[in-house]
């Protein structure tokens, strides 16, 4: 059974797919539930800041975050990159949560030239802490921001294995995760909603040792497998292709099972979703895409 919180509203289809949107307002007279297009920035403009003092878990942290009603706790997530990596090449992935209503804390790992998971799995953590320690502070941006009850884990290549690890040590204190190109993952032993992402032309991060992870992992949470056609192992970072599709599936995913948004299900086990699984340019074949309850 798929675990959400909140109520799915009634919506209708607007605009060449780009929206759902439904009236400001309904019969009750409780303001009605709006989707954007996960694929494209969101509507909060976004901010950053870098936050005091230092962690061992991480070498440093930037925290994105939305100009959003200040009266609101939001949806939290850490994210890091991979082997070389530093947080500035997962800038355009962290900014593009916050502009869809994410507090995301996106660090460089203490060894960037790491051979060893753990040490994304340590910046996870400590990341993780540093989200719940700003939200706790008066005087930081994102003070009281922070839903603790609604935390998740991102991170690419070696920061998708260490997100696996990350979750398994966390347990139930973390609510969804997402994995980019994972290199070499662990079987996830944390039931939680997991989304694992990799493409054809990866080289690095084998797809078939991901679907490998996908498969062997039990959980009664949903979990998809999505490998996008000519997509590389350097196509994630700032720079690379397929951007829009990567946040389609990493924003609805993260929207459904992190802030509790169920309608947005329709970008990745729905309409929209089954019209991407028959682009050719999306998905090579129709099997590149798994979803699983």
């Amino acid at each position: 059974m798929r675990s959400l919180v909140g109520i799915l509203l009634s919506f209708v289809l607007v605009g060449c797919g780009t929206d759902f949107r439904s009236p400001r307002y309904g019969l009750d007279g409780e303001q009605a539930l709006v989707l954007h297009n996960p694929g494209l920035t969101g509507p909060y403009r976004v901010q950053s800041y870098l936050p005091s003092g230092s962690n061992s878990g991480y070498k440093s942290v930037i925290i994105y975050y939305p100009e959003a009603p200040l009266d609101e706790t939001l949806p939290a997530t850490t994210l890091s990159g991979g082997f070389t990596n530093t947080k500035e090449h997962l800038s355009w992935m962290g900014q593009h949560l916050a502009s869809h209503g994410f507090i995301v804390a996106v660090f460089t790992p203490t060894h960037p030239y790491s051979l060893d998971a753990r040490t994304w799995s340590k910046g996870h953590k400590a990341s993780l802490e540093t989200l719940l320690v700003e939200s706790d502070k008066d005087s930081t941006p994102i003070a009281g921001r922070v839903d603790p009850e609604r935390i998740g884990l991102m991170g690419f290549s070696y920061g998708g294995a260490g997100t696996i690890l990350a979750a398994n040590d966390l347990d139930e204190r973390v609510r969804s995760a997402v994995t980019f190109c994972a290199f070499n993952p662990q079987t996830p032993m944390n039931p939680i909603p997991m989304l694992f992402i990799t493409g054809t032309k990866d080289t690095v991060a084998s797809p078939n040792r991901i679907l490998s992870a996908f498969q062997n992992f039990t959980t009664n949470e949903p979990k998809a497998y999505a490998k996008f056609n000519q997509l590389g192992h350097g196509d994630i970072t700032n720079g690379g292709r397929f951007h829009e599709t990567i946040a389609r599936y990493m924003t609805a995913w993260s929207q459904v099972f992190l802030a509790g948004i169920p309608a947005y299900d329709t970008y990745i086990d729905g309409e929209e979703a089954q019209q991407q699984i028959g682009d050719t340019s999306v998905f090579a074949k129709t099997t590149d895409y798994i979803y699983a309850e």
